[in-house]
């Protein structure tokens, strides 16, 4: 089972008038369609608005209500690198009102997460030599 178009605009229009964000992204299991009546919606966002743990805790719950069903919201903003990375390549972009700063976002990642890779492999061959 997979999440579907209703459910999405929900999604969409709710996030939209609570915090205009500029991406939105399903991911996890929504995508995969493995989706299980216990499963949770994995949502990422990207938007203008500061938002604070609590905040965004807060609108996971509202959306919660909203869609009968466990929600868990990432501001991509503040995910690590590795799940930034997972995110955008696993992902289904659900909304997008800046491409153009989608793109940025997405270069910014693949360039850190490419650095990080480089600085564990570093760190990987010190190990196998021990």
């Amino acid at each position: 089972m997979s999440i579907n178009e209703q459910q999405v605009e929900l999604i969409t229009d709710f996030l939209a008038k609570k915090i205009s964000p500029y991406l939105i992204i399903l991911f996890g299991s929504a995508v995969r369609g493995n989706l299980r009546i216990n499963s949770d919606i994995d949502i990422a966002f990207l938007s203008n608005h500061k938002l604070n743990d609590y905040e965004v805790f807060i609108l996971s719950q509202e959306l919660a209500d909203l869609l009968h069903r466990e929600v868990d919201l990432i501001d991509l903003a503040k995910a690590s690198t590795v799940f930034q990375a997972q995110i955008l390549n696993t992902g289904r972009v659900i909304h997008c009102s800046d491409f153009s700063r989608k793109l940025r976002f997405h270069a910014l990642v693949l360039k850190k997460y490419a650095m990080l890779n480089q600085e564990r492999a570093c760190v990987l061959k010190r190990l196998e030599g021990r």
